[in-house]
């Protein structure tokens, strides 16, 4: 495989979609707010993505090995409508022209399919600092007074590292608004506190029905 190939299982009736990035990353956040938002909102898988960009590894489950992947999810009911973007893993991490491919691959899709935003979802870690809280960094000012509106707090100046910055960055390239969305994490791996804390500052922010747990 000499290039990144995306197979279709279904096209989606998607109106200007939000596209909700959520890679692998610190904390977990983004994968915590991905499997809730696509079982809360009933997605339905409907793309995949594989590429010589992610790792040379393959994935087992109940024996079956396979491809890591980028799955794209629509929530075709939701309102507005979402697309979900789910990472199995990342690349190299001193691979930068493959962290570049990958989002620029994501971004072109979201463009493909009339997305009104991109918001792309992690977590930073801040060791020994007890106040939690979620931050948003943005490339429209309209877009960023939603989730300051809804409790985010303006990300201080600084760098976002991997796709969580980057699928920002590229999709206002590509004339698309975009977002990071951030939550302060105390541990490296899964913290379901500053997961749910960006769950309710994205659903609010979104005006989506359903609401995360307490």
């Amino acid at each position: 495989m000499k290039r990144s190939m995306v197979r279709f299982f279904y096209r989606p009736a998607l109106r200007s979609p939000f596209v909700i990035s959520c890679f692998p990353g610190v904390g977990g956040v983004g994968e915590q707010v991905a499997r809730y938002l696509s079982r809360a909102l009933e997605s339905s898988l409907f793309a995949e993505l594989i590429s010589p960009s992610l790792p040379d590894y393959v994935i087992v489950e109940r024996g079956i090995c396979r491809l890591p992947k980028i799955s794209f999810y629509a929530a075709e009911k939701a309102e507005p409508n979402l697309v979900i973007v789910i990472g199995d893993a990342l690349p190299p991490h001193d691979d930068l022209t493959a962290y570049y491919e990958i989002c620029e691959d994501v971004v072109k899709l979201a463009k493909e399919l009339g997305a009104e935003a991109v918001v792309s979802v992690g977590g930073f870690l801040a060791p020994g600092r007890a106040a939690k809280g979620v931050f948003v960094a943005f490339t429209s000012e309209e877009l960023g007074e939603l989730f300051l509106r809804a409790g985010a707090h303006i990300m201080p100046p600084g760098r976002i590292v991997g796709p969580t910055g980057l699928i920002s960055a590229l999709a206002a390239e590509a004339g698309i608004k975009a977002a990071c969305l951030l939550g302060k994490v105390a541990m490296p791996l899964e913290d379901k506190e500053a997961g749910q804390k960006v769950l309710r500052v994205l659903m609010e922010a979104l005006g989506l029905s359903s609401r995360p747990p307490s």
